[in-house]
């Protein structure tokens, strides 16, 4: 995966120019992965397994700005290998960076995201059928700003997201037992330094069943759930939520801080691997839902007089709210 030291190398020194400088640095950083094997590297004899119709979702983008007419505003695009709505859709890589920066280049505001999708195919499985034994995905998302001579308002944001559809079908006479073994590992990060202002990140990864006839899930651990927290300042905030069981999984989390006039950090890492059982009796079906969603966000609004803002909690909760519910729907 191509690595995007922010495409953004200005915005990565006004960040460290400004560690030290009035008024204010804002970072936001993400970093999601998500892997899963099936069947321990093949699709089981007898079950069928094609991609649900309509439901591949994608969006994403990247924005800057800083409030001043001498600023420049540069955008790099770059989506390379693969179309996302073909059949299966792998492989998949996007990336986007936006950068605004002021005369000099040391101040400014600057996003990005990266992401790559890939596979690993059944090579013993029919080649009209959809034969993805082993998927892969790994994102990035940041936004930045640096504010280091007169207060001017600057803002970043990046988001991004992909959630696609499987169908599992038995077409034998018997009763058929796979399994589905994922490795999920995330990190948070948001930082502010300065007032009037926030950073914050926030992100979900999701695996859900649903829609199931004659099937039977069960749900395994295979490695503890590890979780870093980093709460430095008087601002700094970690919110997460992982929800488990036959219906799938979901995890979310989010970190944020605010602009209370000192450095506020706030960092989360977590690591867990697991294993869903699955049964289909003759004739079953059961249907797969599995994506991320993920924003990353900084604003610097400078008050001619102090103004409070909002706790870095209400941000937390508002970014996990937006990333949407995982449906829980249970397997018949």
């Amino acid at each position: 995966m191509k690595a995007y030291v922010l495409s953004l190398s200005s915005i990565a020194v006004l960040s460290a120019g400004t560690a030290f400088a009035a008024p204010i640095s804002a970072d936001s950083d993400l970093r999601l992965y998500h892997s899963y094997v099936l069947n321990s590297g093949s699709v089981p004899q007898g079950i069928r397994l094609s991609v649900l119709p309509g439901s591949l979702e994608i969006s994403g983008g990247a924005e800057s700005s800083v409030d001043d007419p001498t600023a420049t505003n540069s955008v790099t695009t770059d989506v390379v290998v693969g179309n996302p709505f073909s059949d299966p859709p792998l492989p998949y890589s996007a990336s986007r960076s936006d950068q605004t920066t002021l005369p000099g280049g040391t101040e400014g505001a600057g996003s990005s995201f990266d992401v790559e999708v890939t596979a690993i195919d059944d090579p013993d499985a029919d080649p009209f059928e959809t034969s993805i034994i082993e998927r892969t995905v790994r994102n990035s998302g940041s936004a930045r700003a640096g504010i280091t001579s007169e207060p001017v308002a600057a803002a970043a944001h990046s988001n991004y997201a992909i959630t696609r559809g499987y169908l599992f079908e038995n077409l034998s006479d018997d009763l058929i037992s796979f399994n589905i073994v994922g490795d999920v590992r995330a990190s948070f990060s948001a930082g502010y330094d300065g007032v009037d202002g926030f950073a914050r990140t926030s992100g979900t990864i999701f695996n859900e069943f649903g829609n199931g006839v004659g099937a039977e899930i069960g749900y395994l651990p295979l490695a503890p759930y590890l979780r870093t927290v980093t709460e430095e300042g008087d601002s700094a905030a970690v919110a997460e939520n992982l929800i488990t069981g036959s219906d799938g999984f979901m995890f979310s989390a989010a970190t944020g801080a605010t602009g209370t006039g000192g450095e506020n950090t706030a960092a989360l890492d977590v690591t867990w691997r697991y294993l869903f059982s699955i049964s289909l009796d003759p004739g079953g079906s059961l249907e797969m839902l599995t994506g991320f969603r993920q924003r990353n966000a900084v604003e610097y609004m400078p008050q001619p007089a102090q103004v409070p803002l909002p706790a870095s909690l209400a941000f937390l909760l508002a970014g996990m709210a937006g990333l949407g519910v995982l449906r829980q729907r249970r397997a018949a």
